[in-house]
């Protein structure tokens, strides 16, 4: 596991400091405000956005559109970061190592070149191609401008919320499943989501669920691909990092009842089961979720 750690900042783009906010917006916690993330483009509900902030609403309100060909961020970071603490060389680390993986397993599997991104960090709030975001928006892919967006410090307490530590596993899962959505971006898997959900809101979060889970799954073939794990105690780990952010788990912790007609990212069962099979088979082409999930 400590391999995947690097000091090669090269693709990340830290903000941190900037003095940005966010343009005030709420929190998501209980008793915070409504969900502090406005959309560009509305027209149907959209789970790719956000790996864990929209596990604290019913819905996800709008969509941001753009694919993958929206911006060109040619793997060149504004502000390349000094990789120095703990959690900065496992972020550095796996926004790394997670393109070099898909950089050769997307022209094998799909047959289609992969597109080099960062991950920015930020402290409070920063501005994006899908509008204005604050930290309490937890770690999100933006497909309107290509990049991962991740508060560092918020992440971890996140994670000691949701998971119930903050942990090597955790982060590593968290990034690798926010990749898993640029790869959907470029294969235009977002795109066609888009429009099956502004023509048919009806199935919106049915279509929301088997994008979540189709990046849970495309971490967990990273995982199992890069030899990421170094035992049976870790891979635990990392299934009950999964597990931490099903919908079911954190409805119940927030609500105190379970509501699977407002799922957005599928319950901790579905998302242990996708990761898993992405892990023992290292076959993205096996991430089928649409095929399950929506019928």
């Amino acid at each position: 596991m400590t391999k995947i750690r690097s000091t090669d900042g090269s693709h990340i783009d830290d903000r941190r400091g900037q003095g940005n906010t966010g343009g005030g917006l709420g929190s998501l916690f209980p008793g915070g405000g409504s969900f502090p993330f406005p959309m560009k483009a509305g027209g149907g509900l959209l789970g790719i956005v956000v790996m864990l902030a929209a596990l604290f609403l019913p819905k996800l309100l709008g969509a941001a559109t753009g694919t993958s060909t929206a911006a060109d961020t040619s793997g060149s970071a504004n502000n390349p970061a000094s990789c120095v603490t703990d959690l900065e060389q496992i972020v550095c680390g796996v926004t790394n190592d997670v393109q070099l993986y898909w950089a050769d397993a997307l022209p094998q599997f799909f047959n289609t070149p992969y597109q080099e991104t960062n991950t920015v960090w930020f402290t409070g709030g920063t501005t994006t191609g899908c509008g204005q975001a604050s930290s309490e928006t937890g770690p999100f892919y933006c497909p309107a401008d290509n990049l991962v967006y991740i508060d560092l410090e918020f992440m971890q307490q996140l994670e000691e919320q949701l998971i119930g530590s903050a942990t090597d596993l955790a982060e590593q899962y968290i990034l690798a499943h926010e990749y898993g959505h640029h790869v959907q971006n470029i294969l235009g898997t977002n795109a066609q989501v888009q429009e099956i959900q502004q023509n048919d809101p009806d199935k919106a979060n049915q279509y929301s669920v088997a994008m979540e889970l189709q990046a849970d799954c495309f971490a967990g073939a990273w995982v199992g691909a890069r030899d990421v794990l170094e035992n049976e105690a870790e891979l635990q780990e990392a299934i009950a990092a999964a597990e931490g952010v099903g919908d079911d788990r954190i409805q119940q912790k927030t609500q105190g009842r379970v509501d699977p007609e407002s799922w957005t990212h599928g319950s901790a069962e579905q998302r242990r089961t996708w990761f898993l099979k992405g892990y023992n088979t290292q076959d993205p082409t096996q991430c089928n979720t649409f095929d399950e999930i929506t019928g």
